[in-house]
């Protein structure tokens, strides 16, 4: 097939007009109203020449446009045939095209498989969740300058960096460590992940601290109240000891007493008896009442 190019031909057109003569007799005619002062008596011949000049105006812009449309049949009728020529070309053009883009769909379609089956070949299967194909994949791969060992090369970085970054996340003392994985994973952003660490793990020592500050109060309070119990316990065992001296004394100074009340079957005589008797102001107070009250007669021996 030989190919046939089109070759437009325009022969030259001419179009007049006695323009010169028009503007003269418009500028005569500019001339002869100017400064022209029209009256009330003189109104019906202005709008006369108003008239006039309107249609002047209006004859001069038919003859343009209705002249415009004749010269212009020309190119319209030349113009529709060559669009015609134009829309026949899309035929051959759609017809091959459609081929060549079957064939690249193909390519492509071959190429994509290829890279599903690099990065199944690369990417581990611990680190798809965090880099799935359809996470990293670019389209650039699909091109046809796009060399496998370059798409293998550049997944295996990506898969790289990633372990890389993951092991720099497990390796840090902490009890944060999921939390900032799944941040990691949303976003792929070790630095973001590292300052939640960090941030996590500085706002857990206050936390401990504070605690640690609860605790320790506590113990004092514990130890403080131990210690008010010990004295009150202290005080109560010395009261109760003071308590059960007094009570002894008691008892001793009663036995003393009951002592000498003679038995109803002794002899009613009466006898001197002297005691020495170790007693308390207190219980000796009482045991003189006592002798008293039963009517024993007592004297002082100083």
């Amino acid at each position: 097939m030989n190919d046939v190019q089109a070759v437009i031909t325009l022969e030259e057109a001419k179009v007049s007009c006695n323009f010169a003569e028009v503007e003269h007799a418009i500028q005569e005619r500019l001339a002869e109203y100017k400064g022209a002062v029209f009256r009330e008596e003189s109104k019906v011949y202005a709008k006369k020449h108003v008239a006039s000049l309107r249609a002047q105006k209006k004859d001069l812009q038919d003859k343009l446009r209705d002249e415009k449309k004749r010269y212009m049949e020309p190119w319209e009728d030349f113009e529709k045939q060559a669009k015609k020529l134009i829309a026949m070309y899309d035929e051959p053009i759609d017809y091959i095209n459609g081929q060549v883009q079957a064939f690249e769909e193909k390519r492509i379609e071959e190429k994509r498989q290829l890279i599903k089956q690099i990065y199944g070949e690369v990417v581990p299967v611990e680190l798809a969740g965090y880099i799935p194909l359809e996470r990293i994949y670019n389209k650039k791969w699909e091109n046809a300058t796009a060399k496998e060992k370059n798409i293998r090369d550049e997944i295996l970085e990506i898969a790289r960096k990633t372990q890389s970054d993951i092991d720099m996340i497990t390796s840090m003392d902490s009890e944060s460590i999921e939390e900032a994985l799944s941040k990691y994973n949303a976003s792929l952003d070790l630095a973001a992940a590292i300052s939640y660490i960090n941030y996590y793990e500085h706002h857990k020592q206050k936390i401990i601290a504070r605690e640690q500050e609860r605790l320790q109060q506590k113990e004092e309070e514990r130890i403080r109240q131990e210690e008010r119990q010990k004295m009150m316990a202290k005080q109560q065992a010395e009261a109760e000891k003071k308590a059960a001296v007094e009570q002894a004394k008691e008892e001793a100074a009663q036995a003393v007493i009951d002592s000498l009340i003679p038995d109803e079957d002794e002899n009613n005589g009466t006898d001197l008896y002297e005691y020495r008797i170790l007693l308390s102001a207190d219980a000796k107070k009482k045991l003189e009442m006592y002798m008293v009250s039963v009517g024993i007669e007592w004297e002082m021996i100083e």
